[in-house]
């Protein structure tokens, strides 16, 4: 049924073609995603740190395990040279997939929204228990008044029950559409017919035809961004203009006019300041000061697919380019604050090469550190770690230390060691300690501070004070 609807509406609108340009990362932890024909993307489960989702004409679920100190399985895709990936549900009960976005609370686990071509959002699961109290929602759309695609998918993270969609643009209806999943049953909640899956089953759903909200009107939708400061406000990327609106009075909203409207996201660690892109540009905003973005950073001449903050590191945001292997980050963890129109934040650059073949898509894992996992066109997958920066901090005692993510390490030479007997320099520190060269009184007593091993230096000392009595006994 589904399918022939489409055809029906396709064959009515000969001038409708998908955007593909219309794609980013949509939160930090990476729990919703946007597609570009069938070019696979990827997203980690928000609950399950092990597990995570390829997207493209079906859903793949994946299980990591470590492949340490044990040997691959047999059918396990390799990642890295310590995990690996085990195929273990597939789902192919949703044609024409634009968008995919993990239900952010933990029951059920496995319930994903994914947003079709013809404006529905399809609730499906991959392994869900169907002896779940949830397992009604299984199979649930919600439709808009008028077909057309569905760009975008955001889950509230407070009021997990609100779904935020966001569609192209129609003359005569609204862009952005919240749902509530669990909404009661009302006039507006109409039984479907039977709808044949791909198994060959026939299941009964209801069909959603009434929002909670509805925003946007005669505007397209890109991009979707629940606020974490608020649950009442919601950031979209809009046609031509960045906007928030506010749920409490959706009459008003507050908008910056810019071309910088795609792939909208939030960084975690500083719920202020938004990253988006247009084009080979990233924009980086202060929701403080919308008035314009605080830094530009401008990419290589192809277009960005995909920006996402990372969620276990402050301030550093990883892009992808169309057509390349390489990952480009942007750390700006030492930002400092502007202080006049003309002050603009610093950030350090720099690349990494997961794999030698283009990448479609990247995620960050949510919980290991600077962890992150990539999608080729081909669906290869690599499993690989951004190592941070290694500074080095050489101490006068002669320790050595340095920082490398989170952790500390020091180096420090044993006090047996005979380099140490040698070290002119650690023999100063060590004396000038002792209060070396201070005693006045018994001046003969200064190579005992010394330590008492050189009969050069007792010499000196002894000689120094024969020499001092001999002065005071002539005064």
């Amino acid at each position: 049924m589904i399918n022939n609807w489409v055809n029906d509406w396709r064959k009515a609108n000969p001038k409708w073609q998908g955007n593909e340009d219309t794609e980013g990362a949509m939160d930090p932890l990476s729990t919703s995603v946007n597609m570009s024909g069938t070019k696979p993307d990827i997203l980690w489960a928000p609950h399950q740190v092990d597990r995570f989702v390829v997207c493209d004409s079906e859903l793949s679920l994946y299980h990591v395990e470590s492949t340490v100190n044990s040997e691959l399985k047999a059918g396990s895709l390799r990642l890295s040279e310590d995990s690996a990936a085990t195929l273990l549900s597939i789902n192919s009960d949703t044609p024409y997939m634009k968008c995919v976005a993990w239900y952010l609370n933990y029951d059920p686990e496995c319930l994903l929204a994914v947003g079709q071509a013809n404006g529905r959002v399809v609730l499906t699961s991959l392994g869900q228990d169907h002896n779940s109290k949830f397992k009604d929602l299984i199979g649930k759309e919600f439709v808009p008044k008028h077909a057309r695609q569905c760009n975008t998918l955001a889950w509230n993270p407070l009021d997990s029950n609100w779904l935020a969609a966001g569609l192209d643009k129609h003359r005569a209806d609204f862009s952005v559409l919240i749902w509530d999943i669990c909404s009661k049953y009302t006039p507006d909640i109409v039984p479907m017919e039977k709808v044949k899956l791909s198994a060959g089953e026939t299941e009964t759903t209801l069909l959603v035809t009434k929002p909670l909200y509805e925003l946007g009107q005669n505007d397209a939708c890109l991009s979707l961004c629940w606020l974490p400061r608020d649950q009442k406000l919601l950031l979209a990327g809009m046609h031509r203009n960045l906007a928030i609106f506010d749920l409490r009075n959706t009459s008003q909203k507050m908008f910056v006019n810019t071309k910088a409207v795609q792939g909208v996201t939030v960084d975690p660690y500083f719920h202020d300041r938004v990253a988006s892109f247009y084009e080979g540009q990233v924009a980086i905003w202060d929701l403080r000061k919308f008035e314009k973005p605080v830094l530009t950073l401008t990419e290589q001449p192809k277009p960005l697919t995909k920006v996402a903050w990372c969620p276990t590191r402050t301030g550093l945001l990883a892009t992808l380019t169309r057509d390349s292997n390489i990952i480009r980050l942007y750390d700006m963890q030492h930002t400092p604050t502007p202080i006049g129109d003309e002050t603009e934040p610093t950030i350090i650059e720099r690349s990494v090469q997961p794999c030698d073949n283009y990448i479609a898509s990247f995620a960050w894992h949510p919980t290991s550190q600077n962890r992150m996992i990539v999608v080729t066109p081909n669906r290869t997958m690599s499993d690989f770690t951004v190592f941070e920066r290694i500074s080095l901090a050489w101490s006068p005692i002669t320790s050595l230390m340095w920082a490398c993510g989170r952790h500390l390490y020091e180096c420090t030479e044993e006090e047996n060691d005979n380099s140490l007997e040698k070290d002119i320099a650690t023999k100063m520190r060590l004396r000038a300690l002792s209060r070396y060269g201070l005693d006045t009184e018994q001046v003969w007593r200064n190579h005992i501070l010394a330590g008492n091993e050189d009969p050069q230096l007792k010499s000196l000392w002894y000689t120094l004070h024969y020499i001092l009595c001999v002065v005071n006994f002539v005064r």
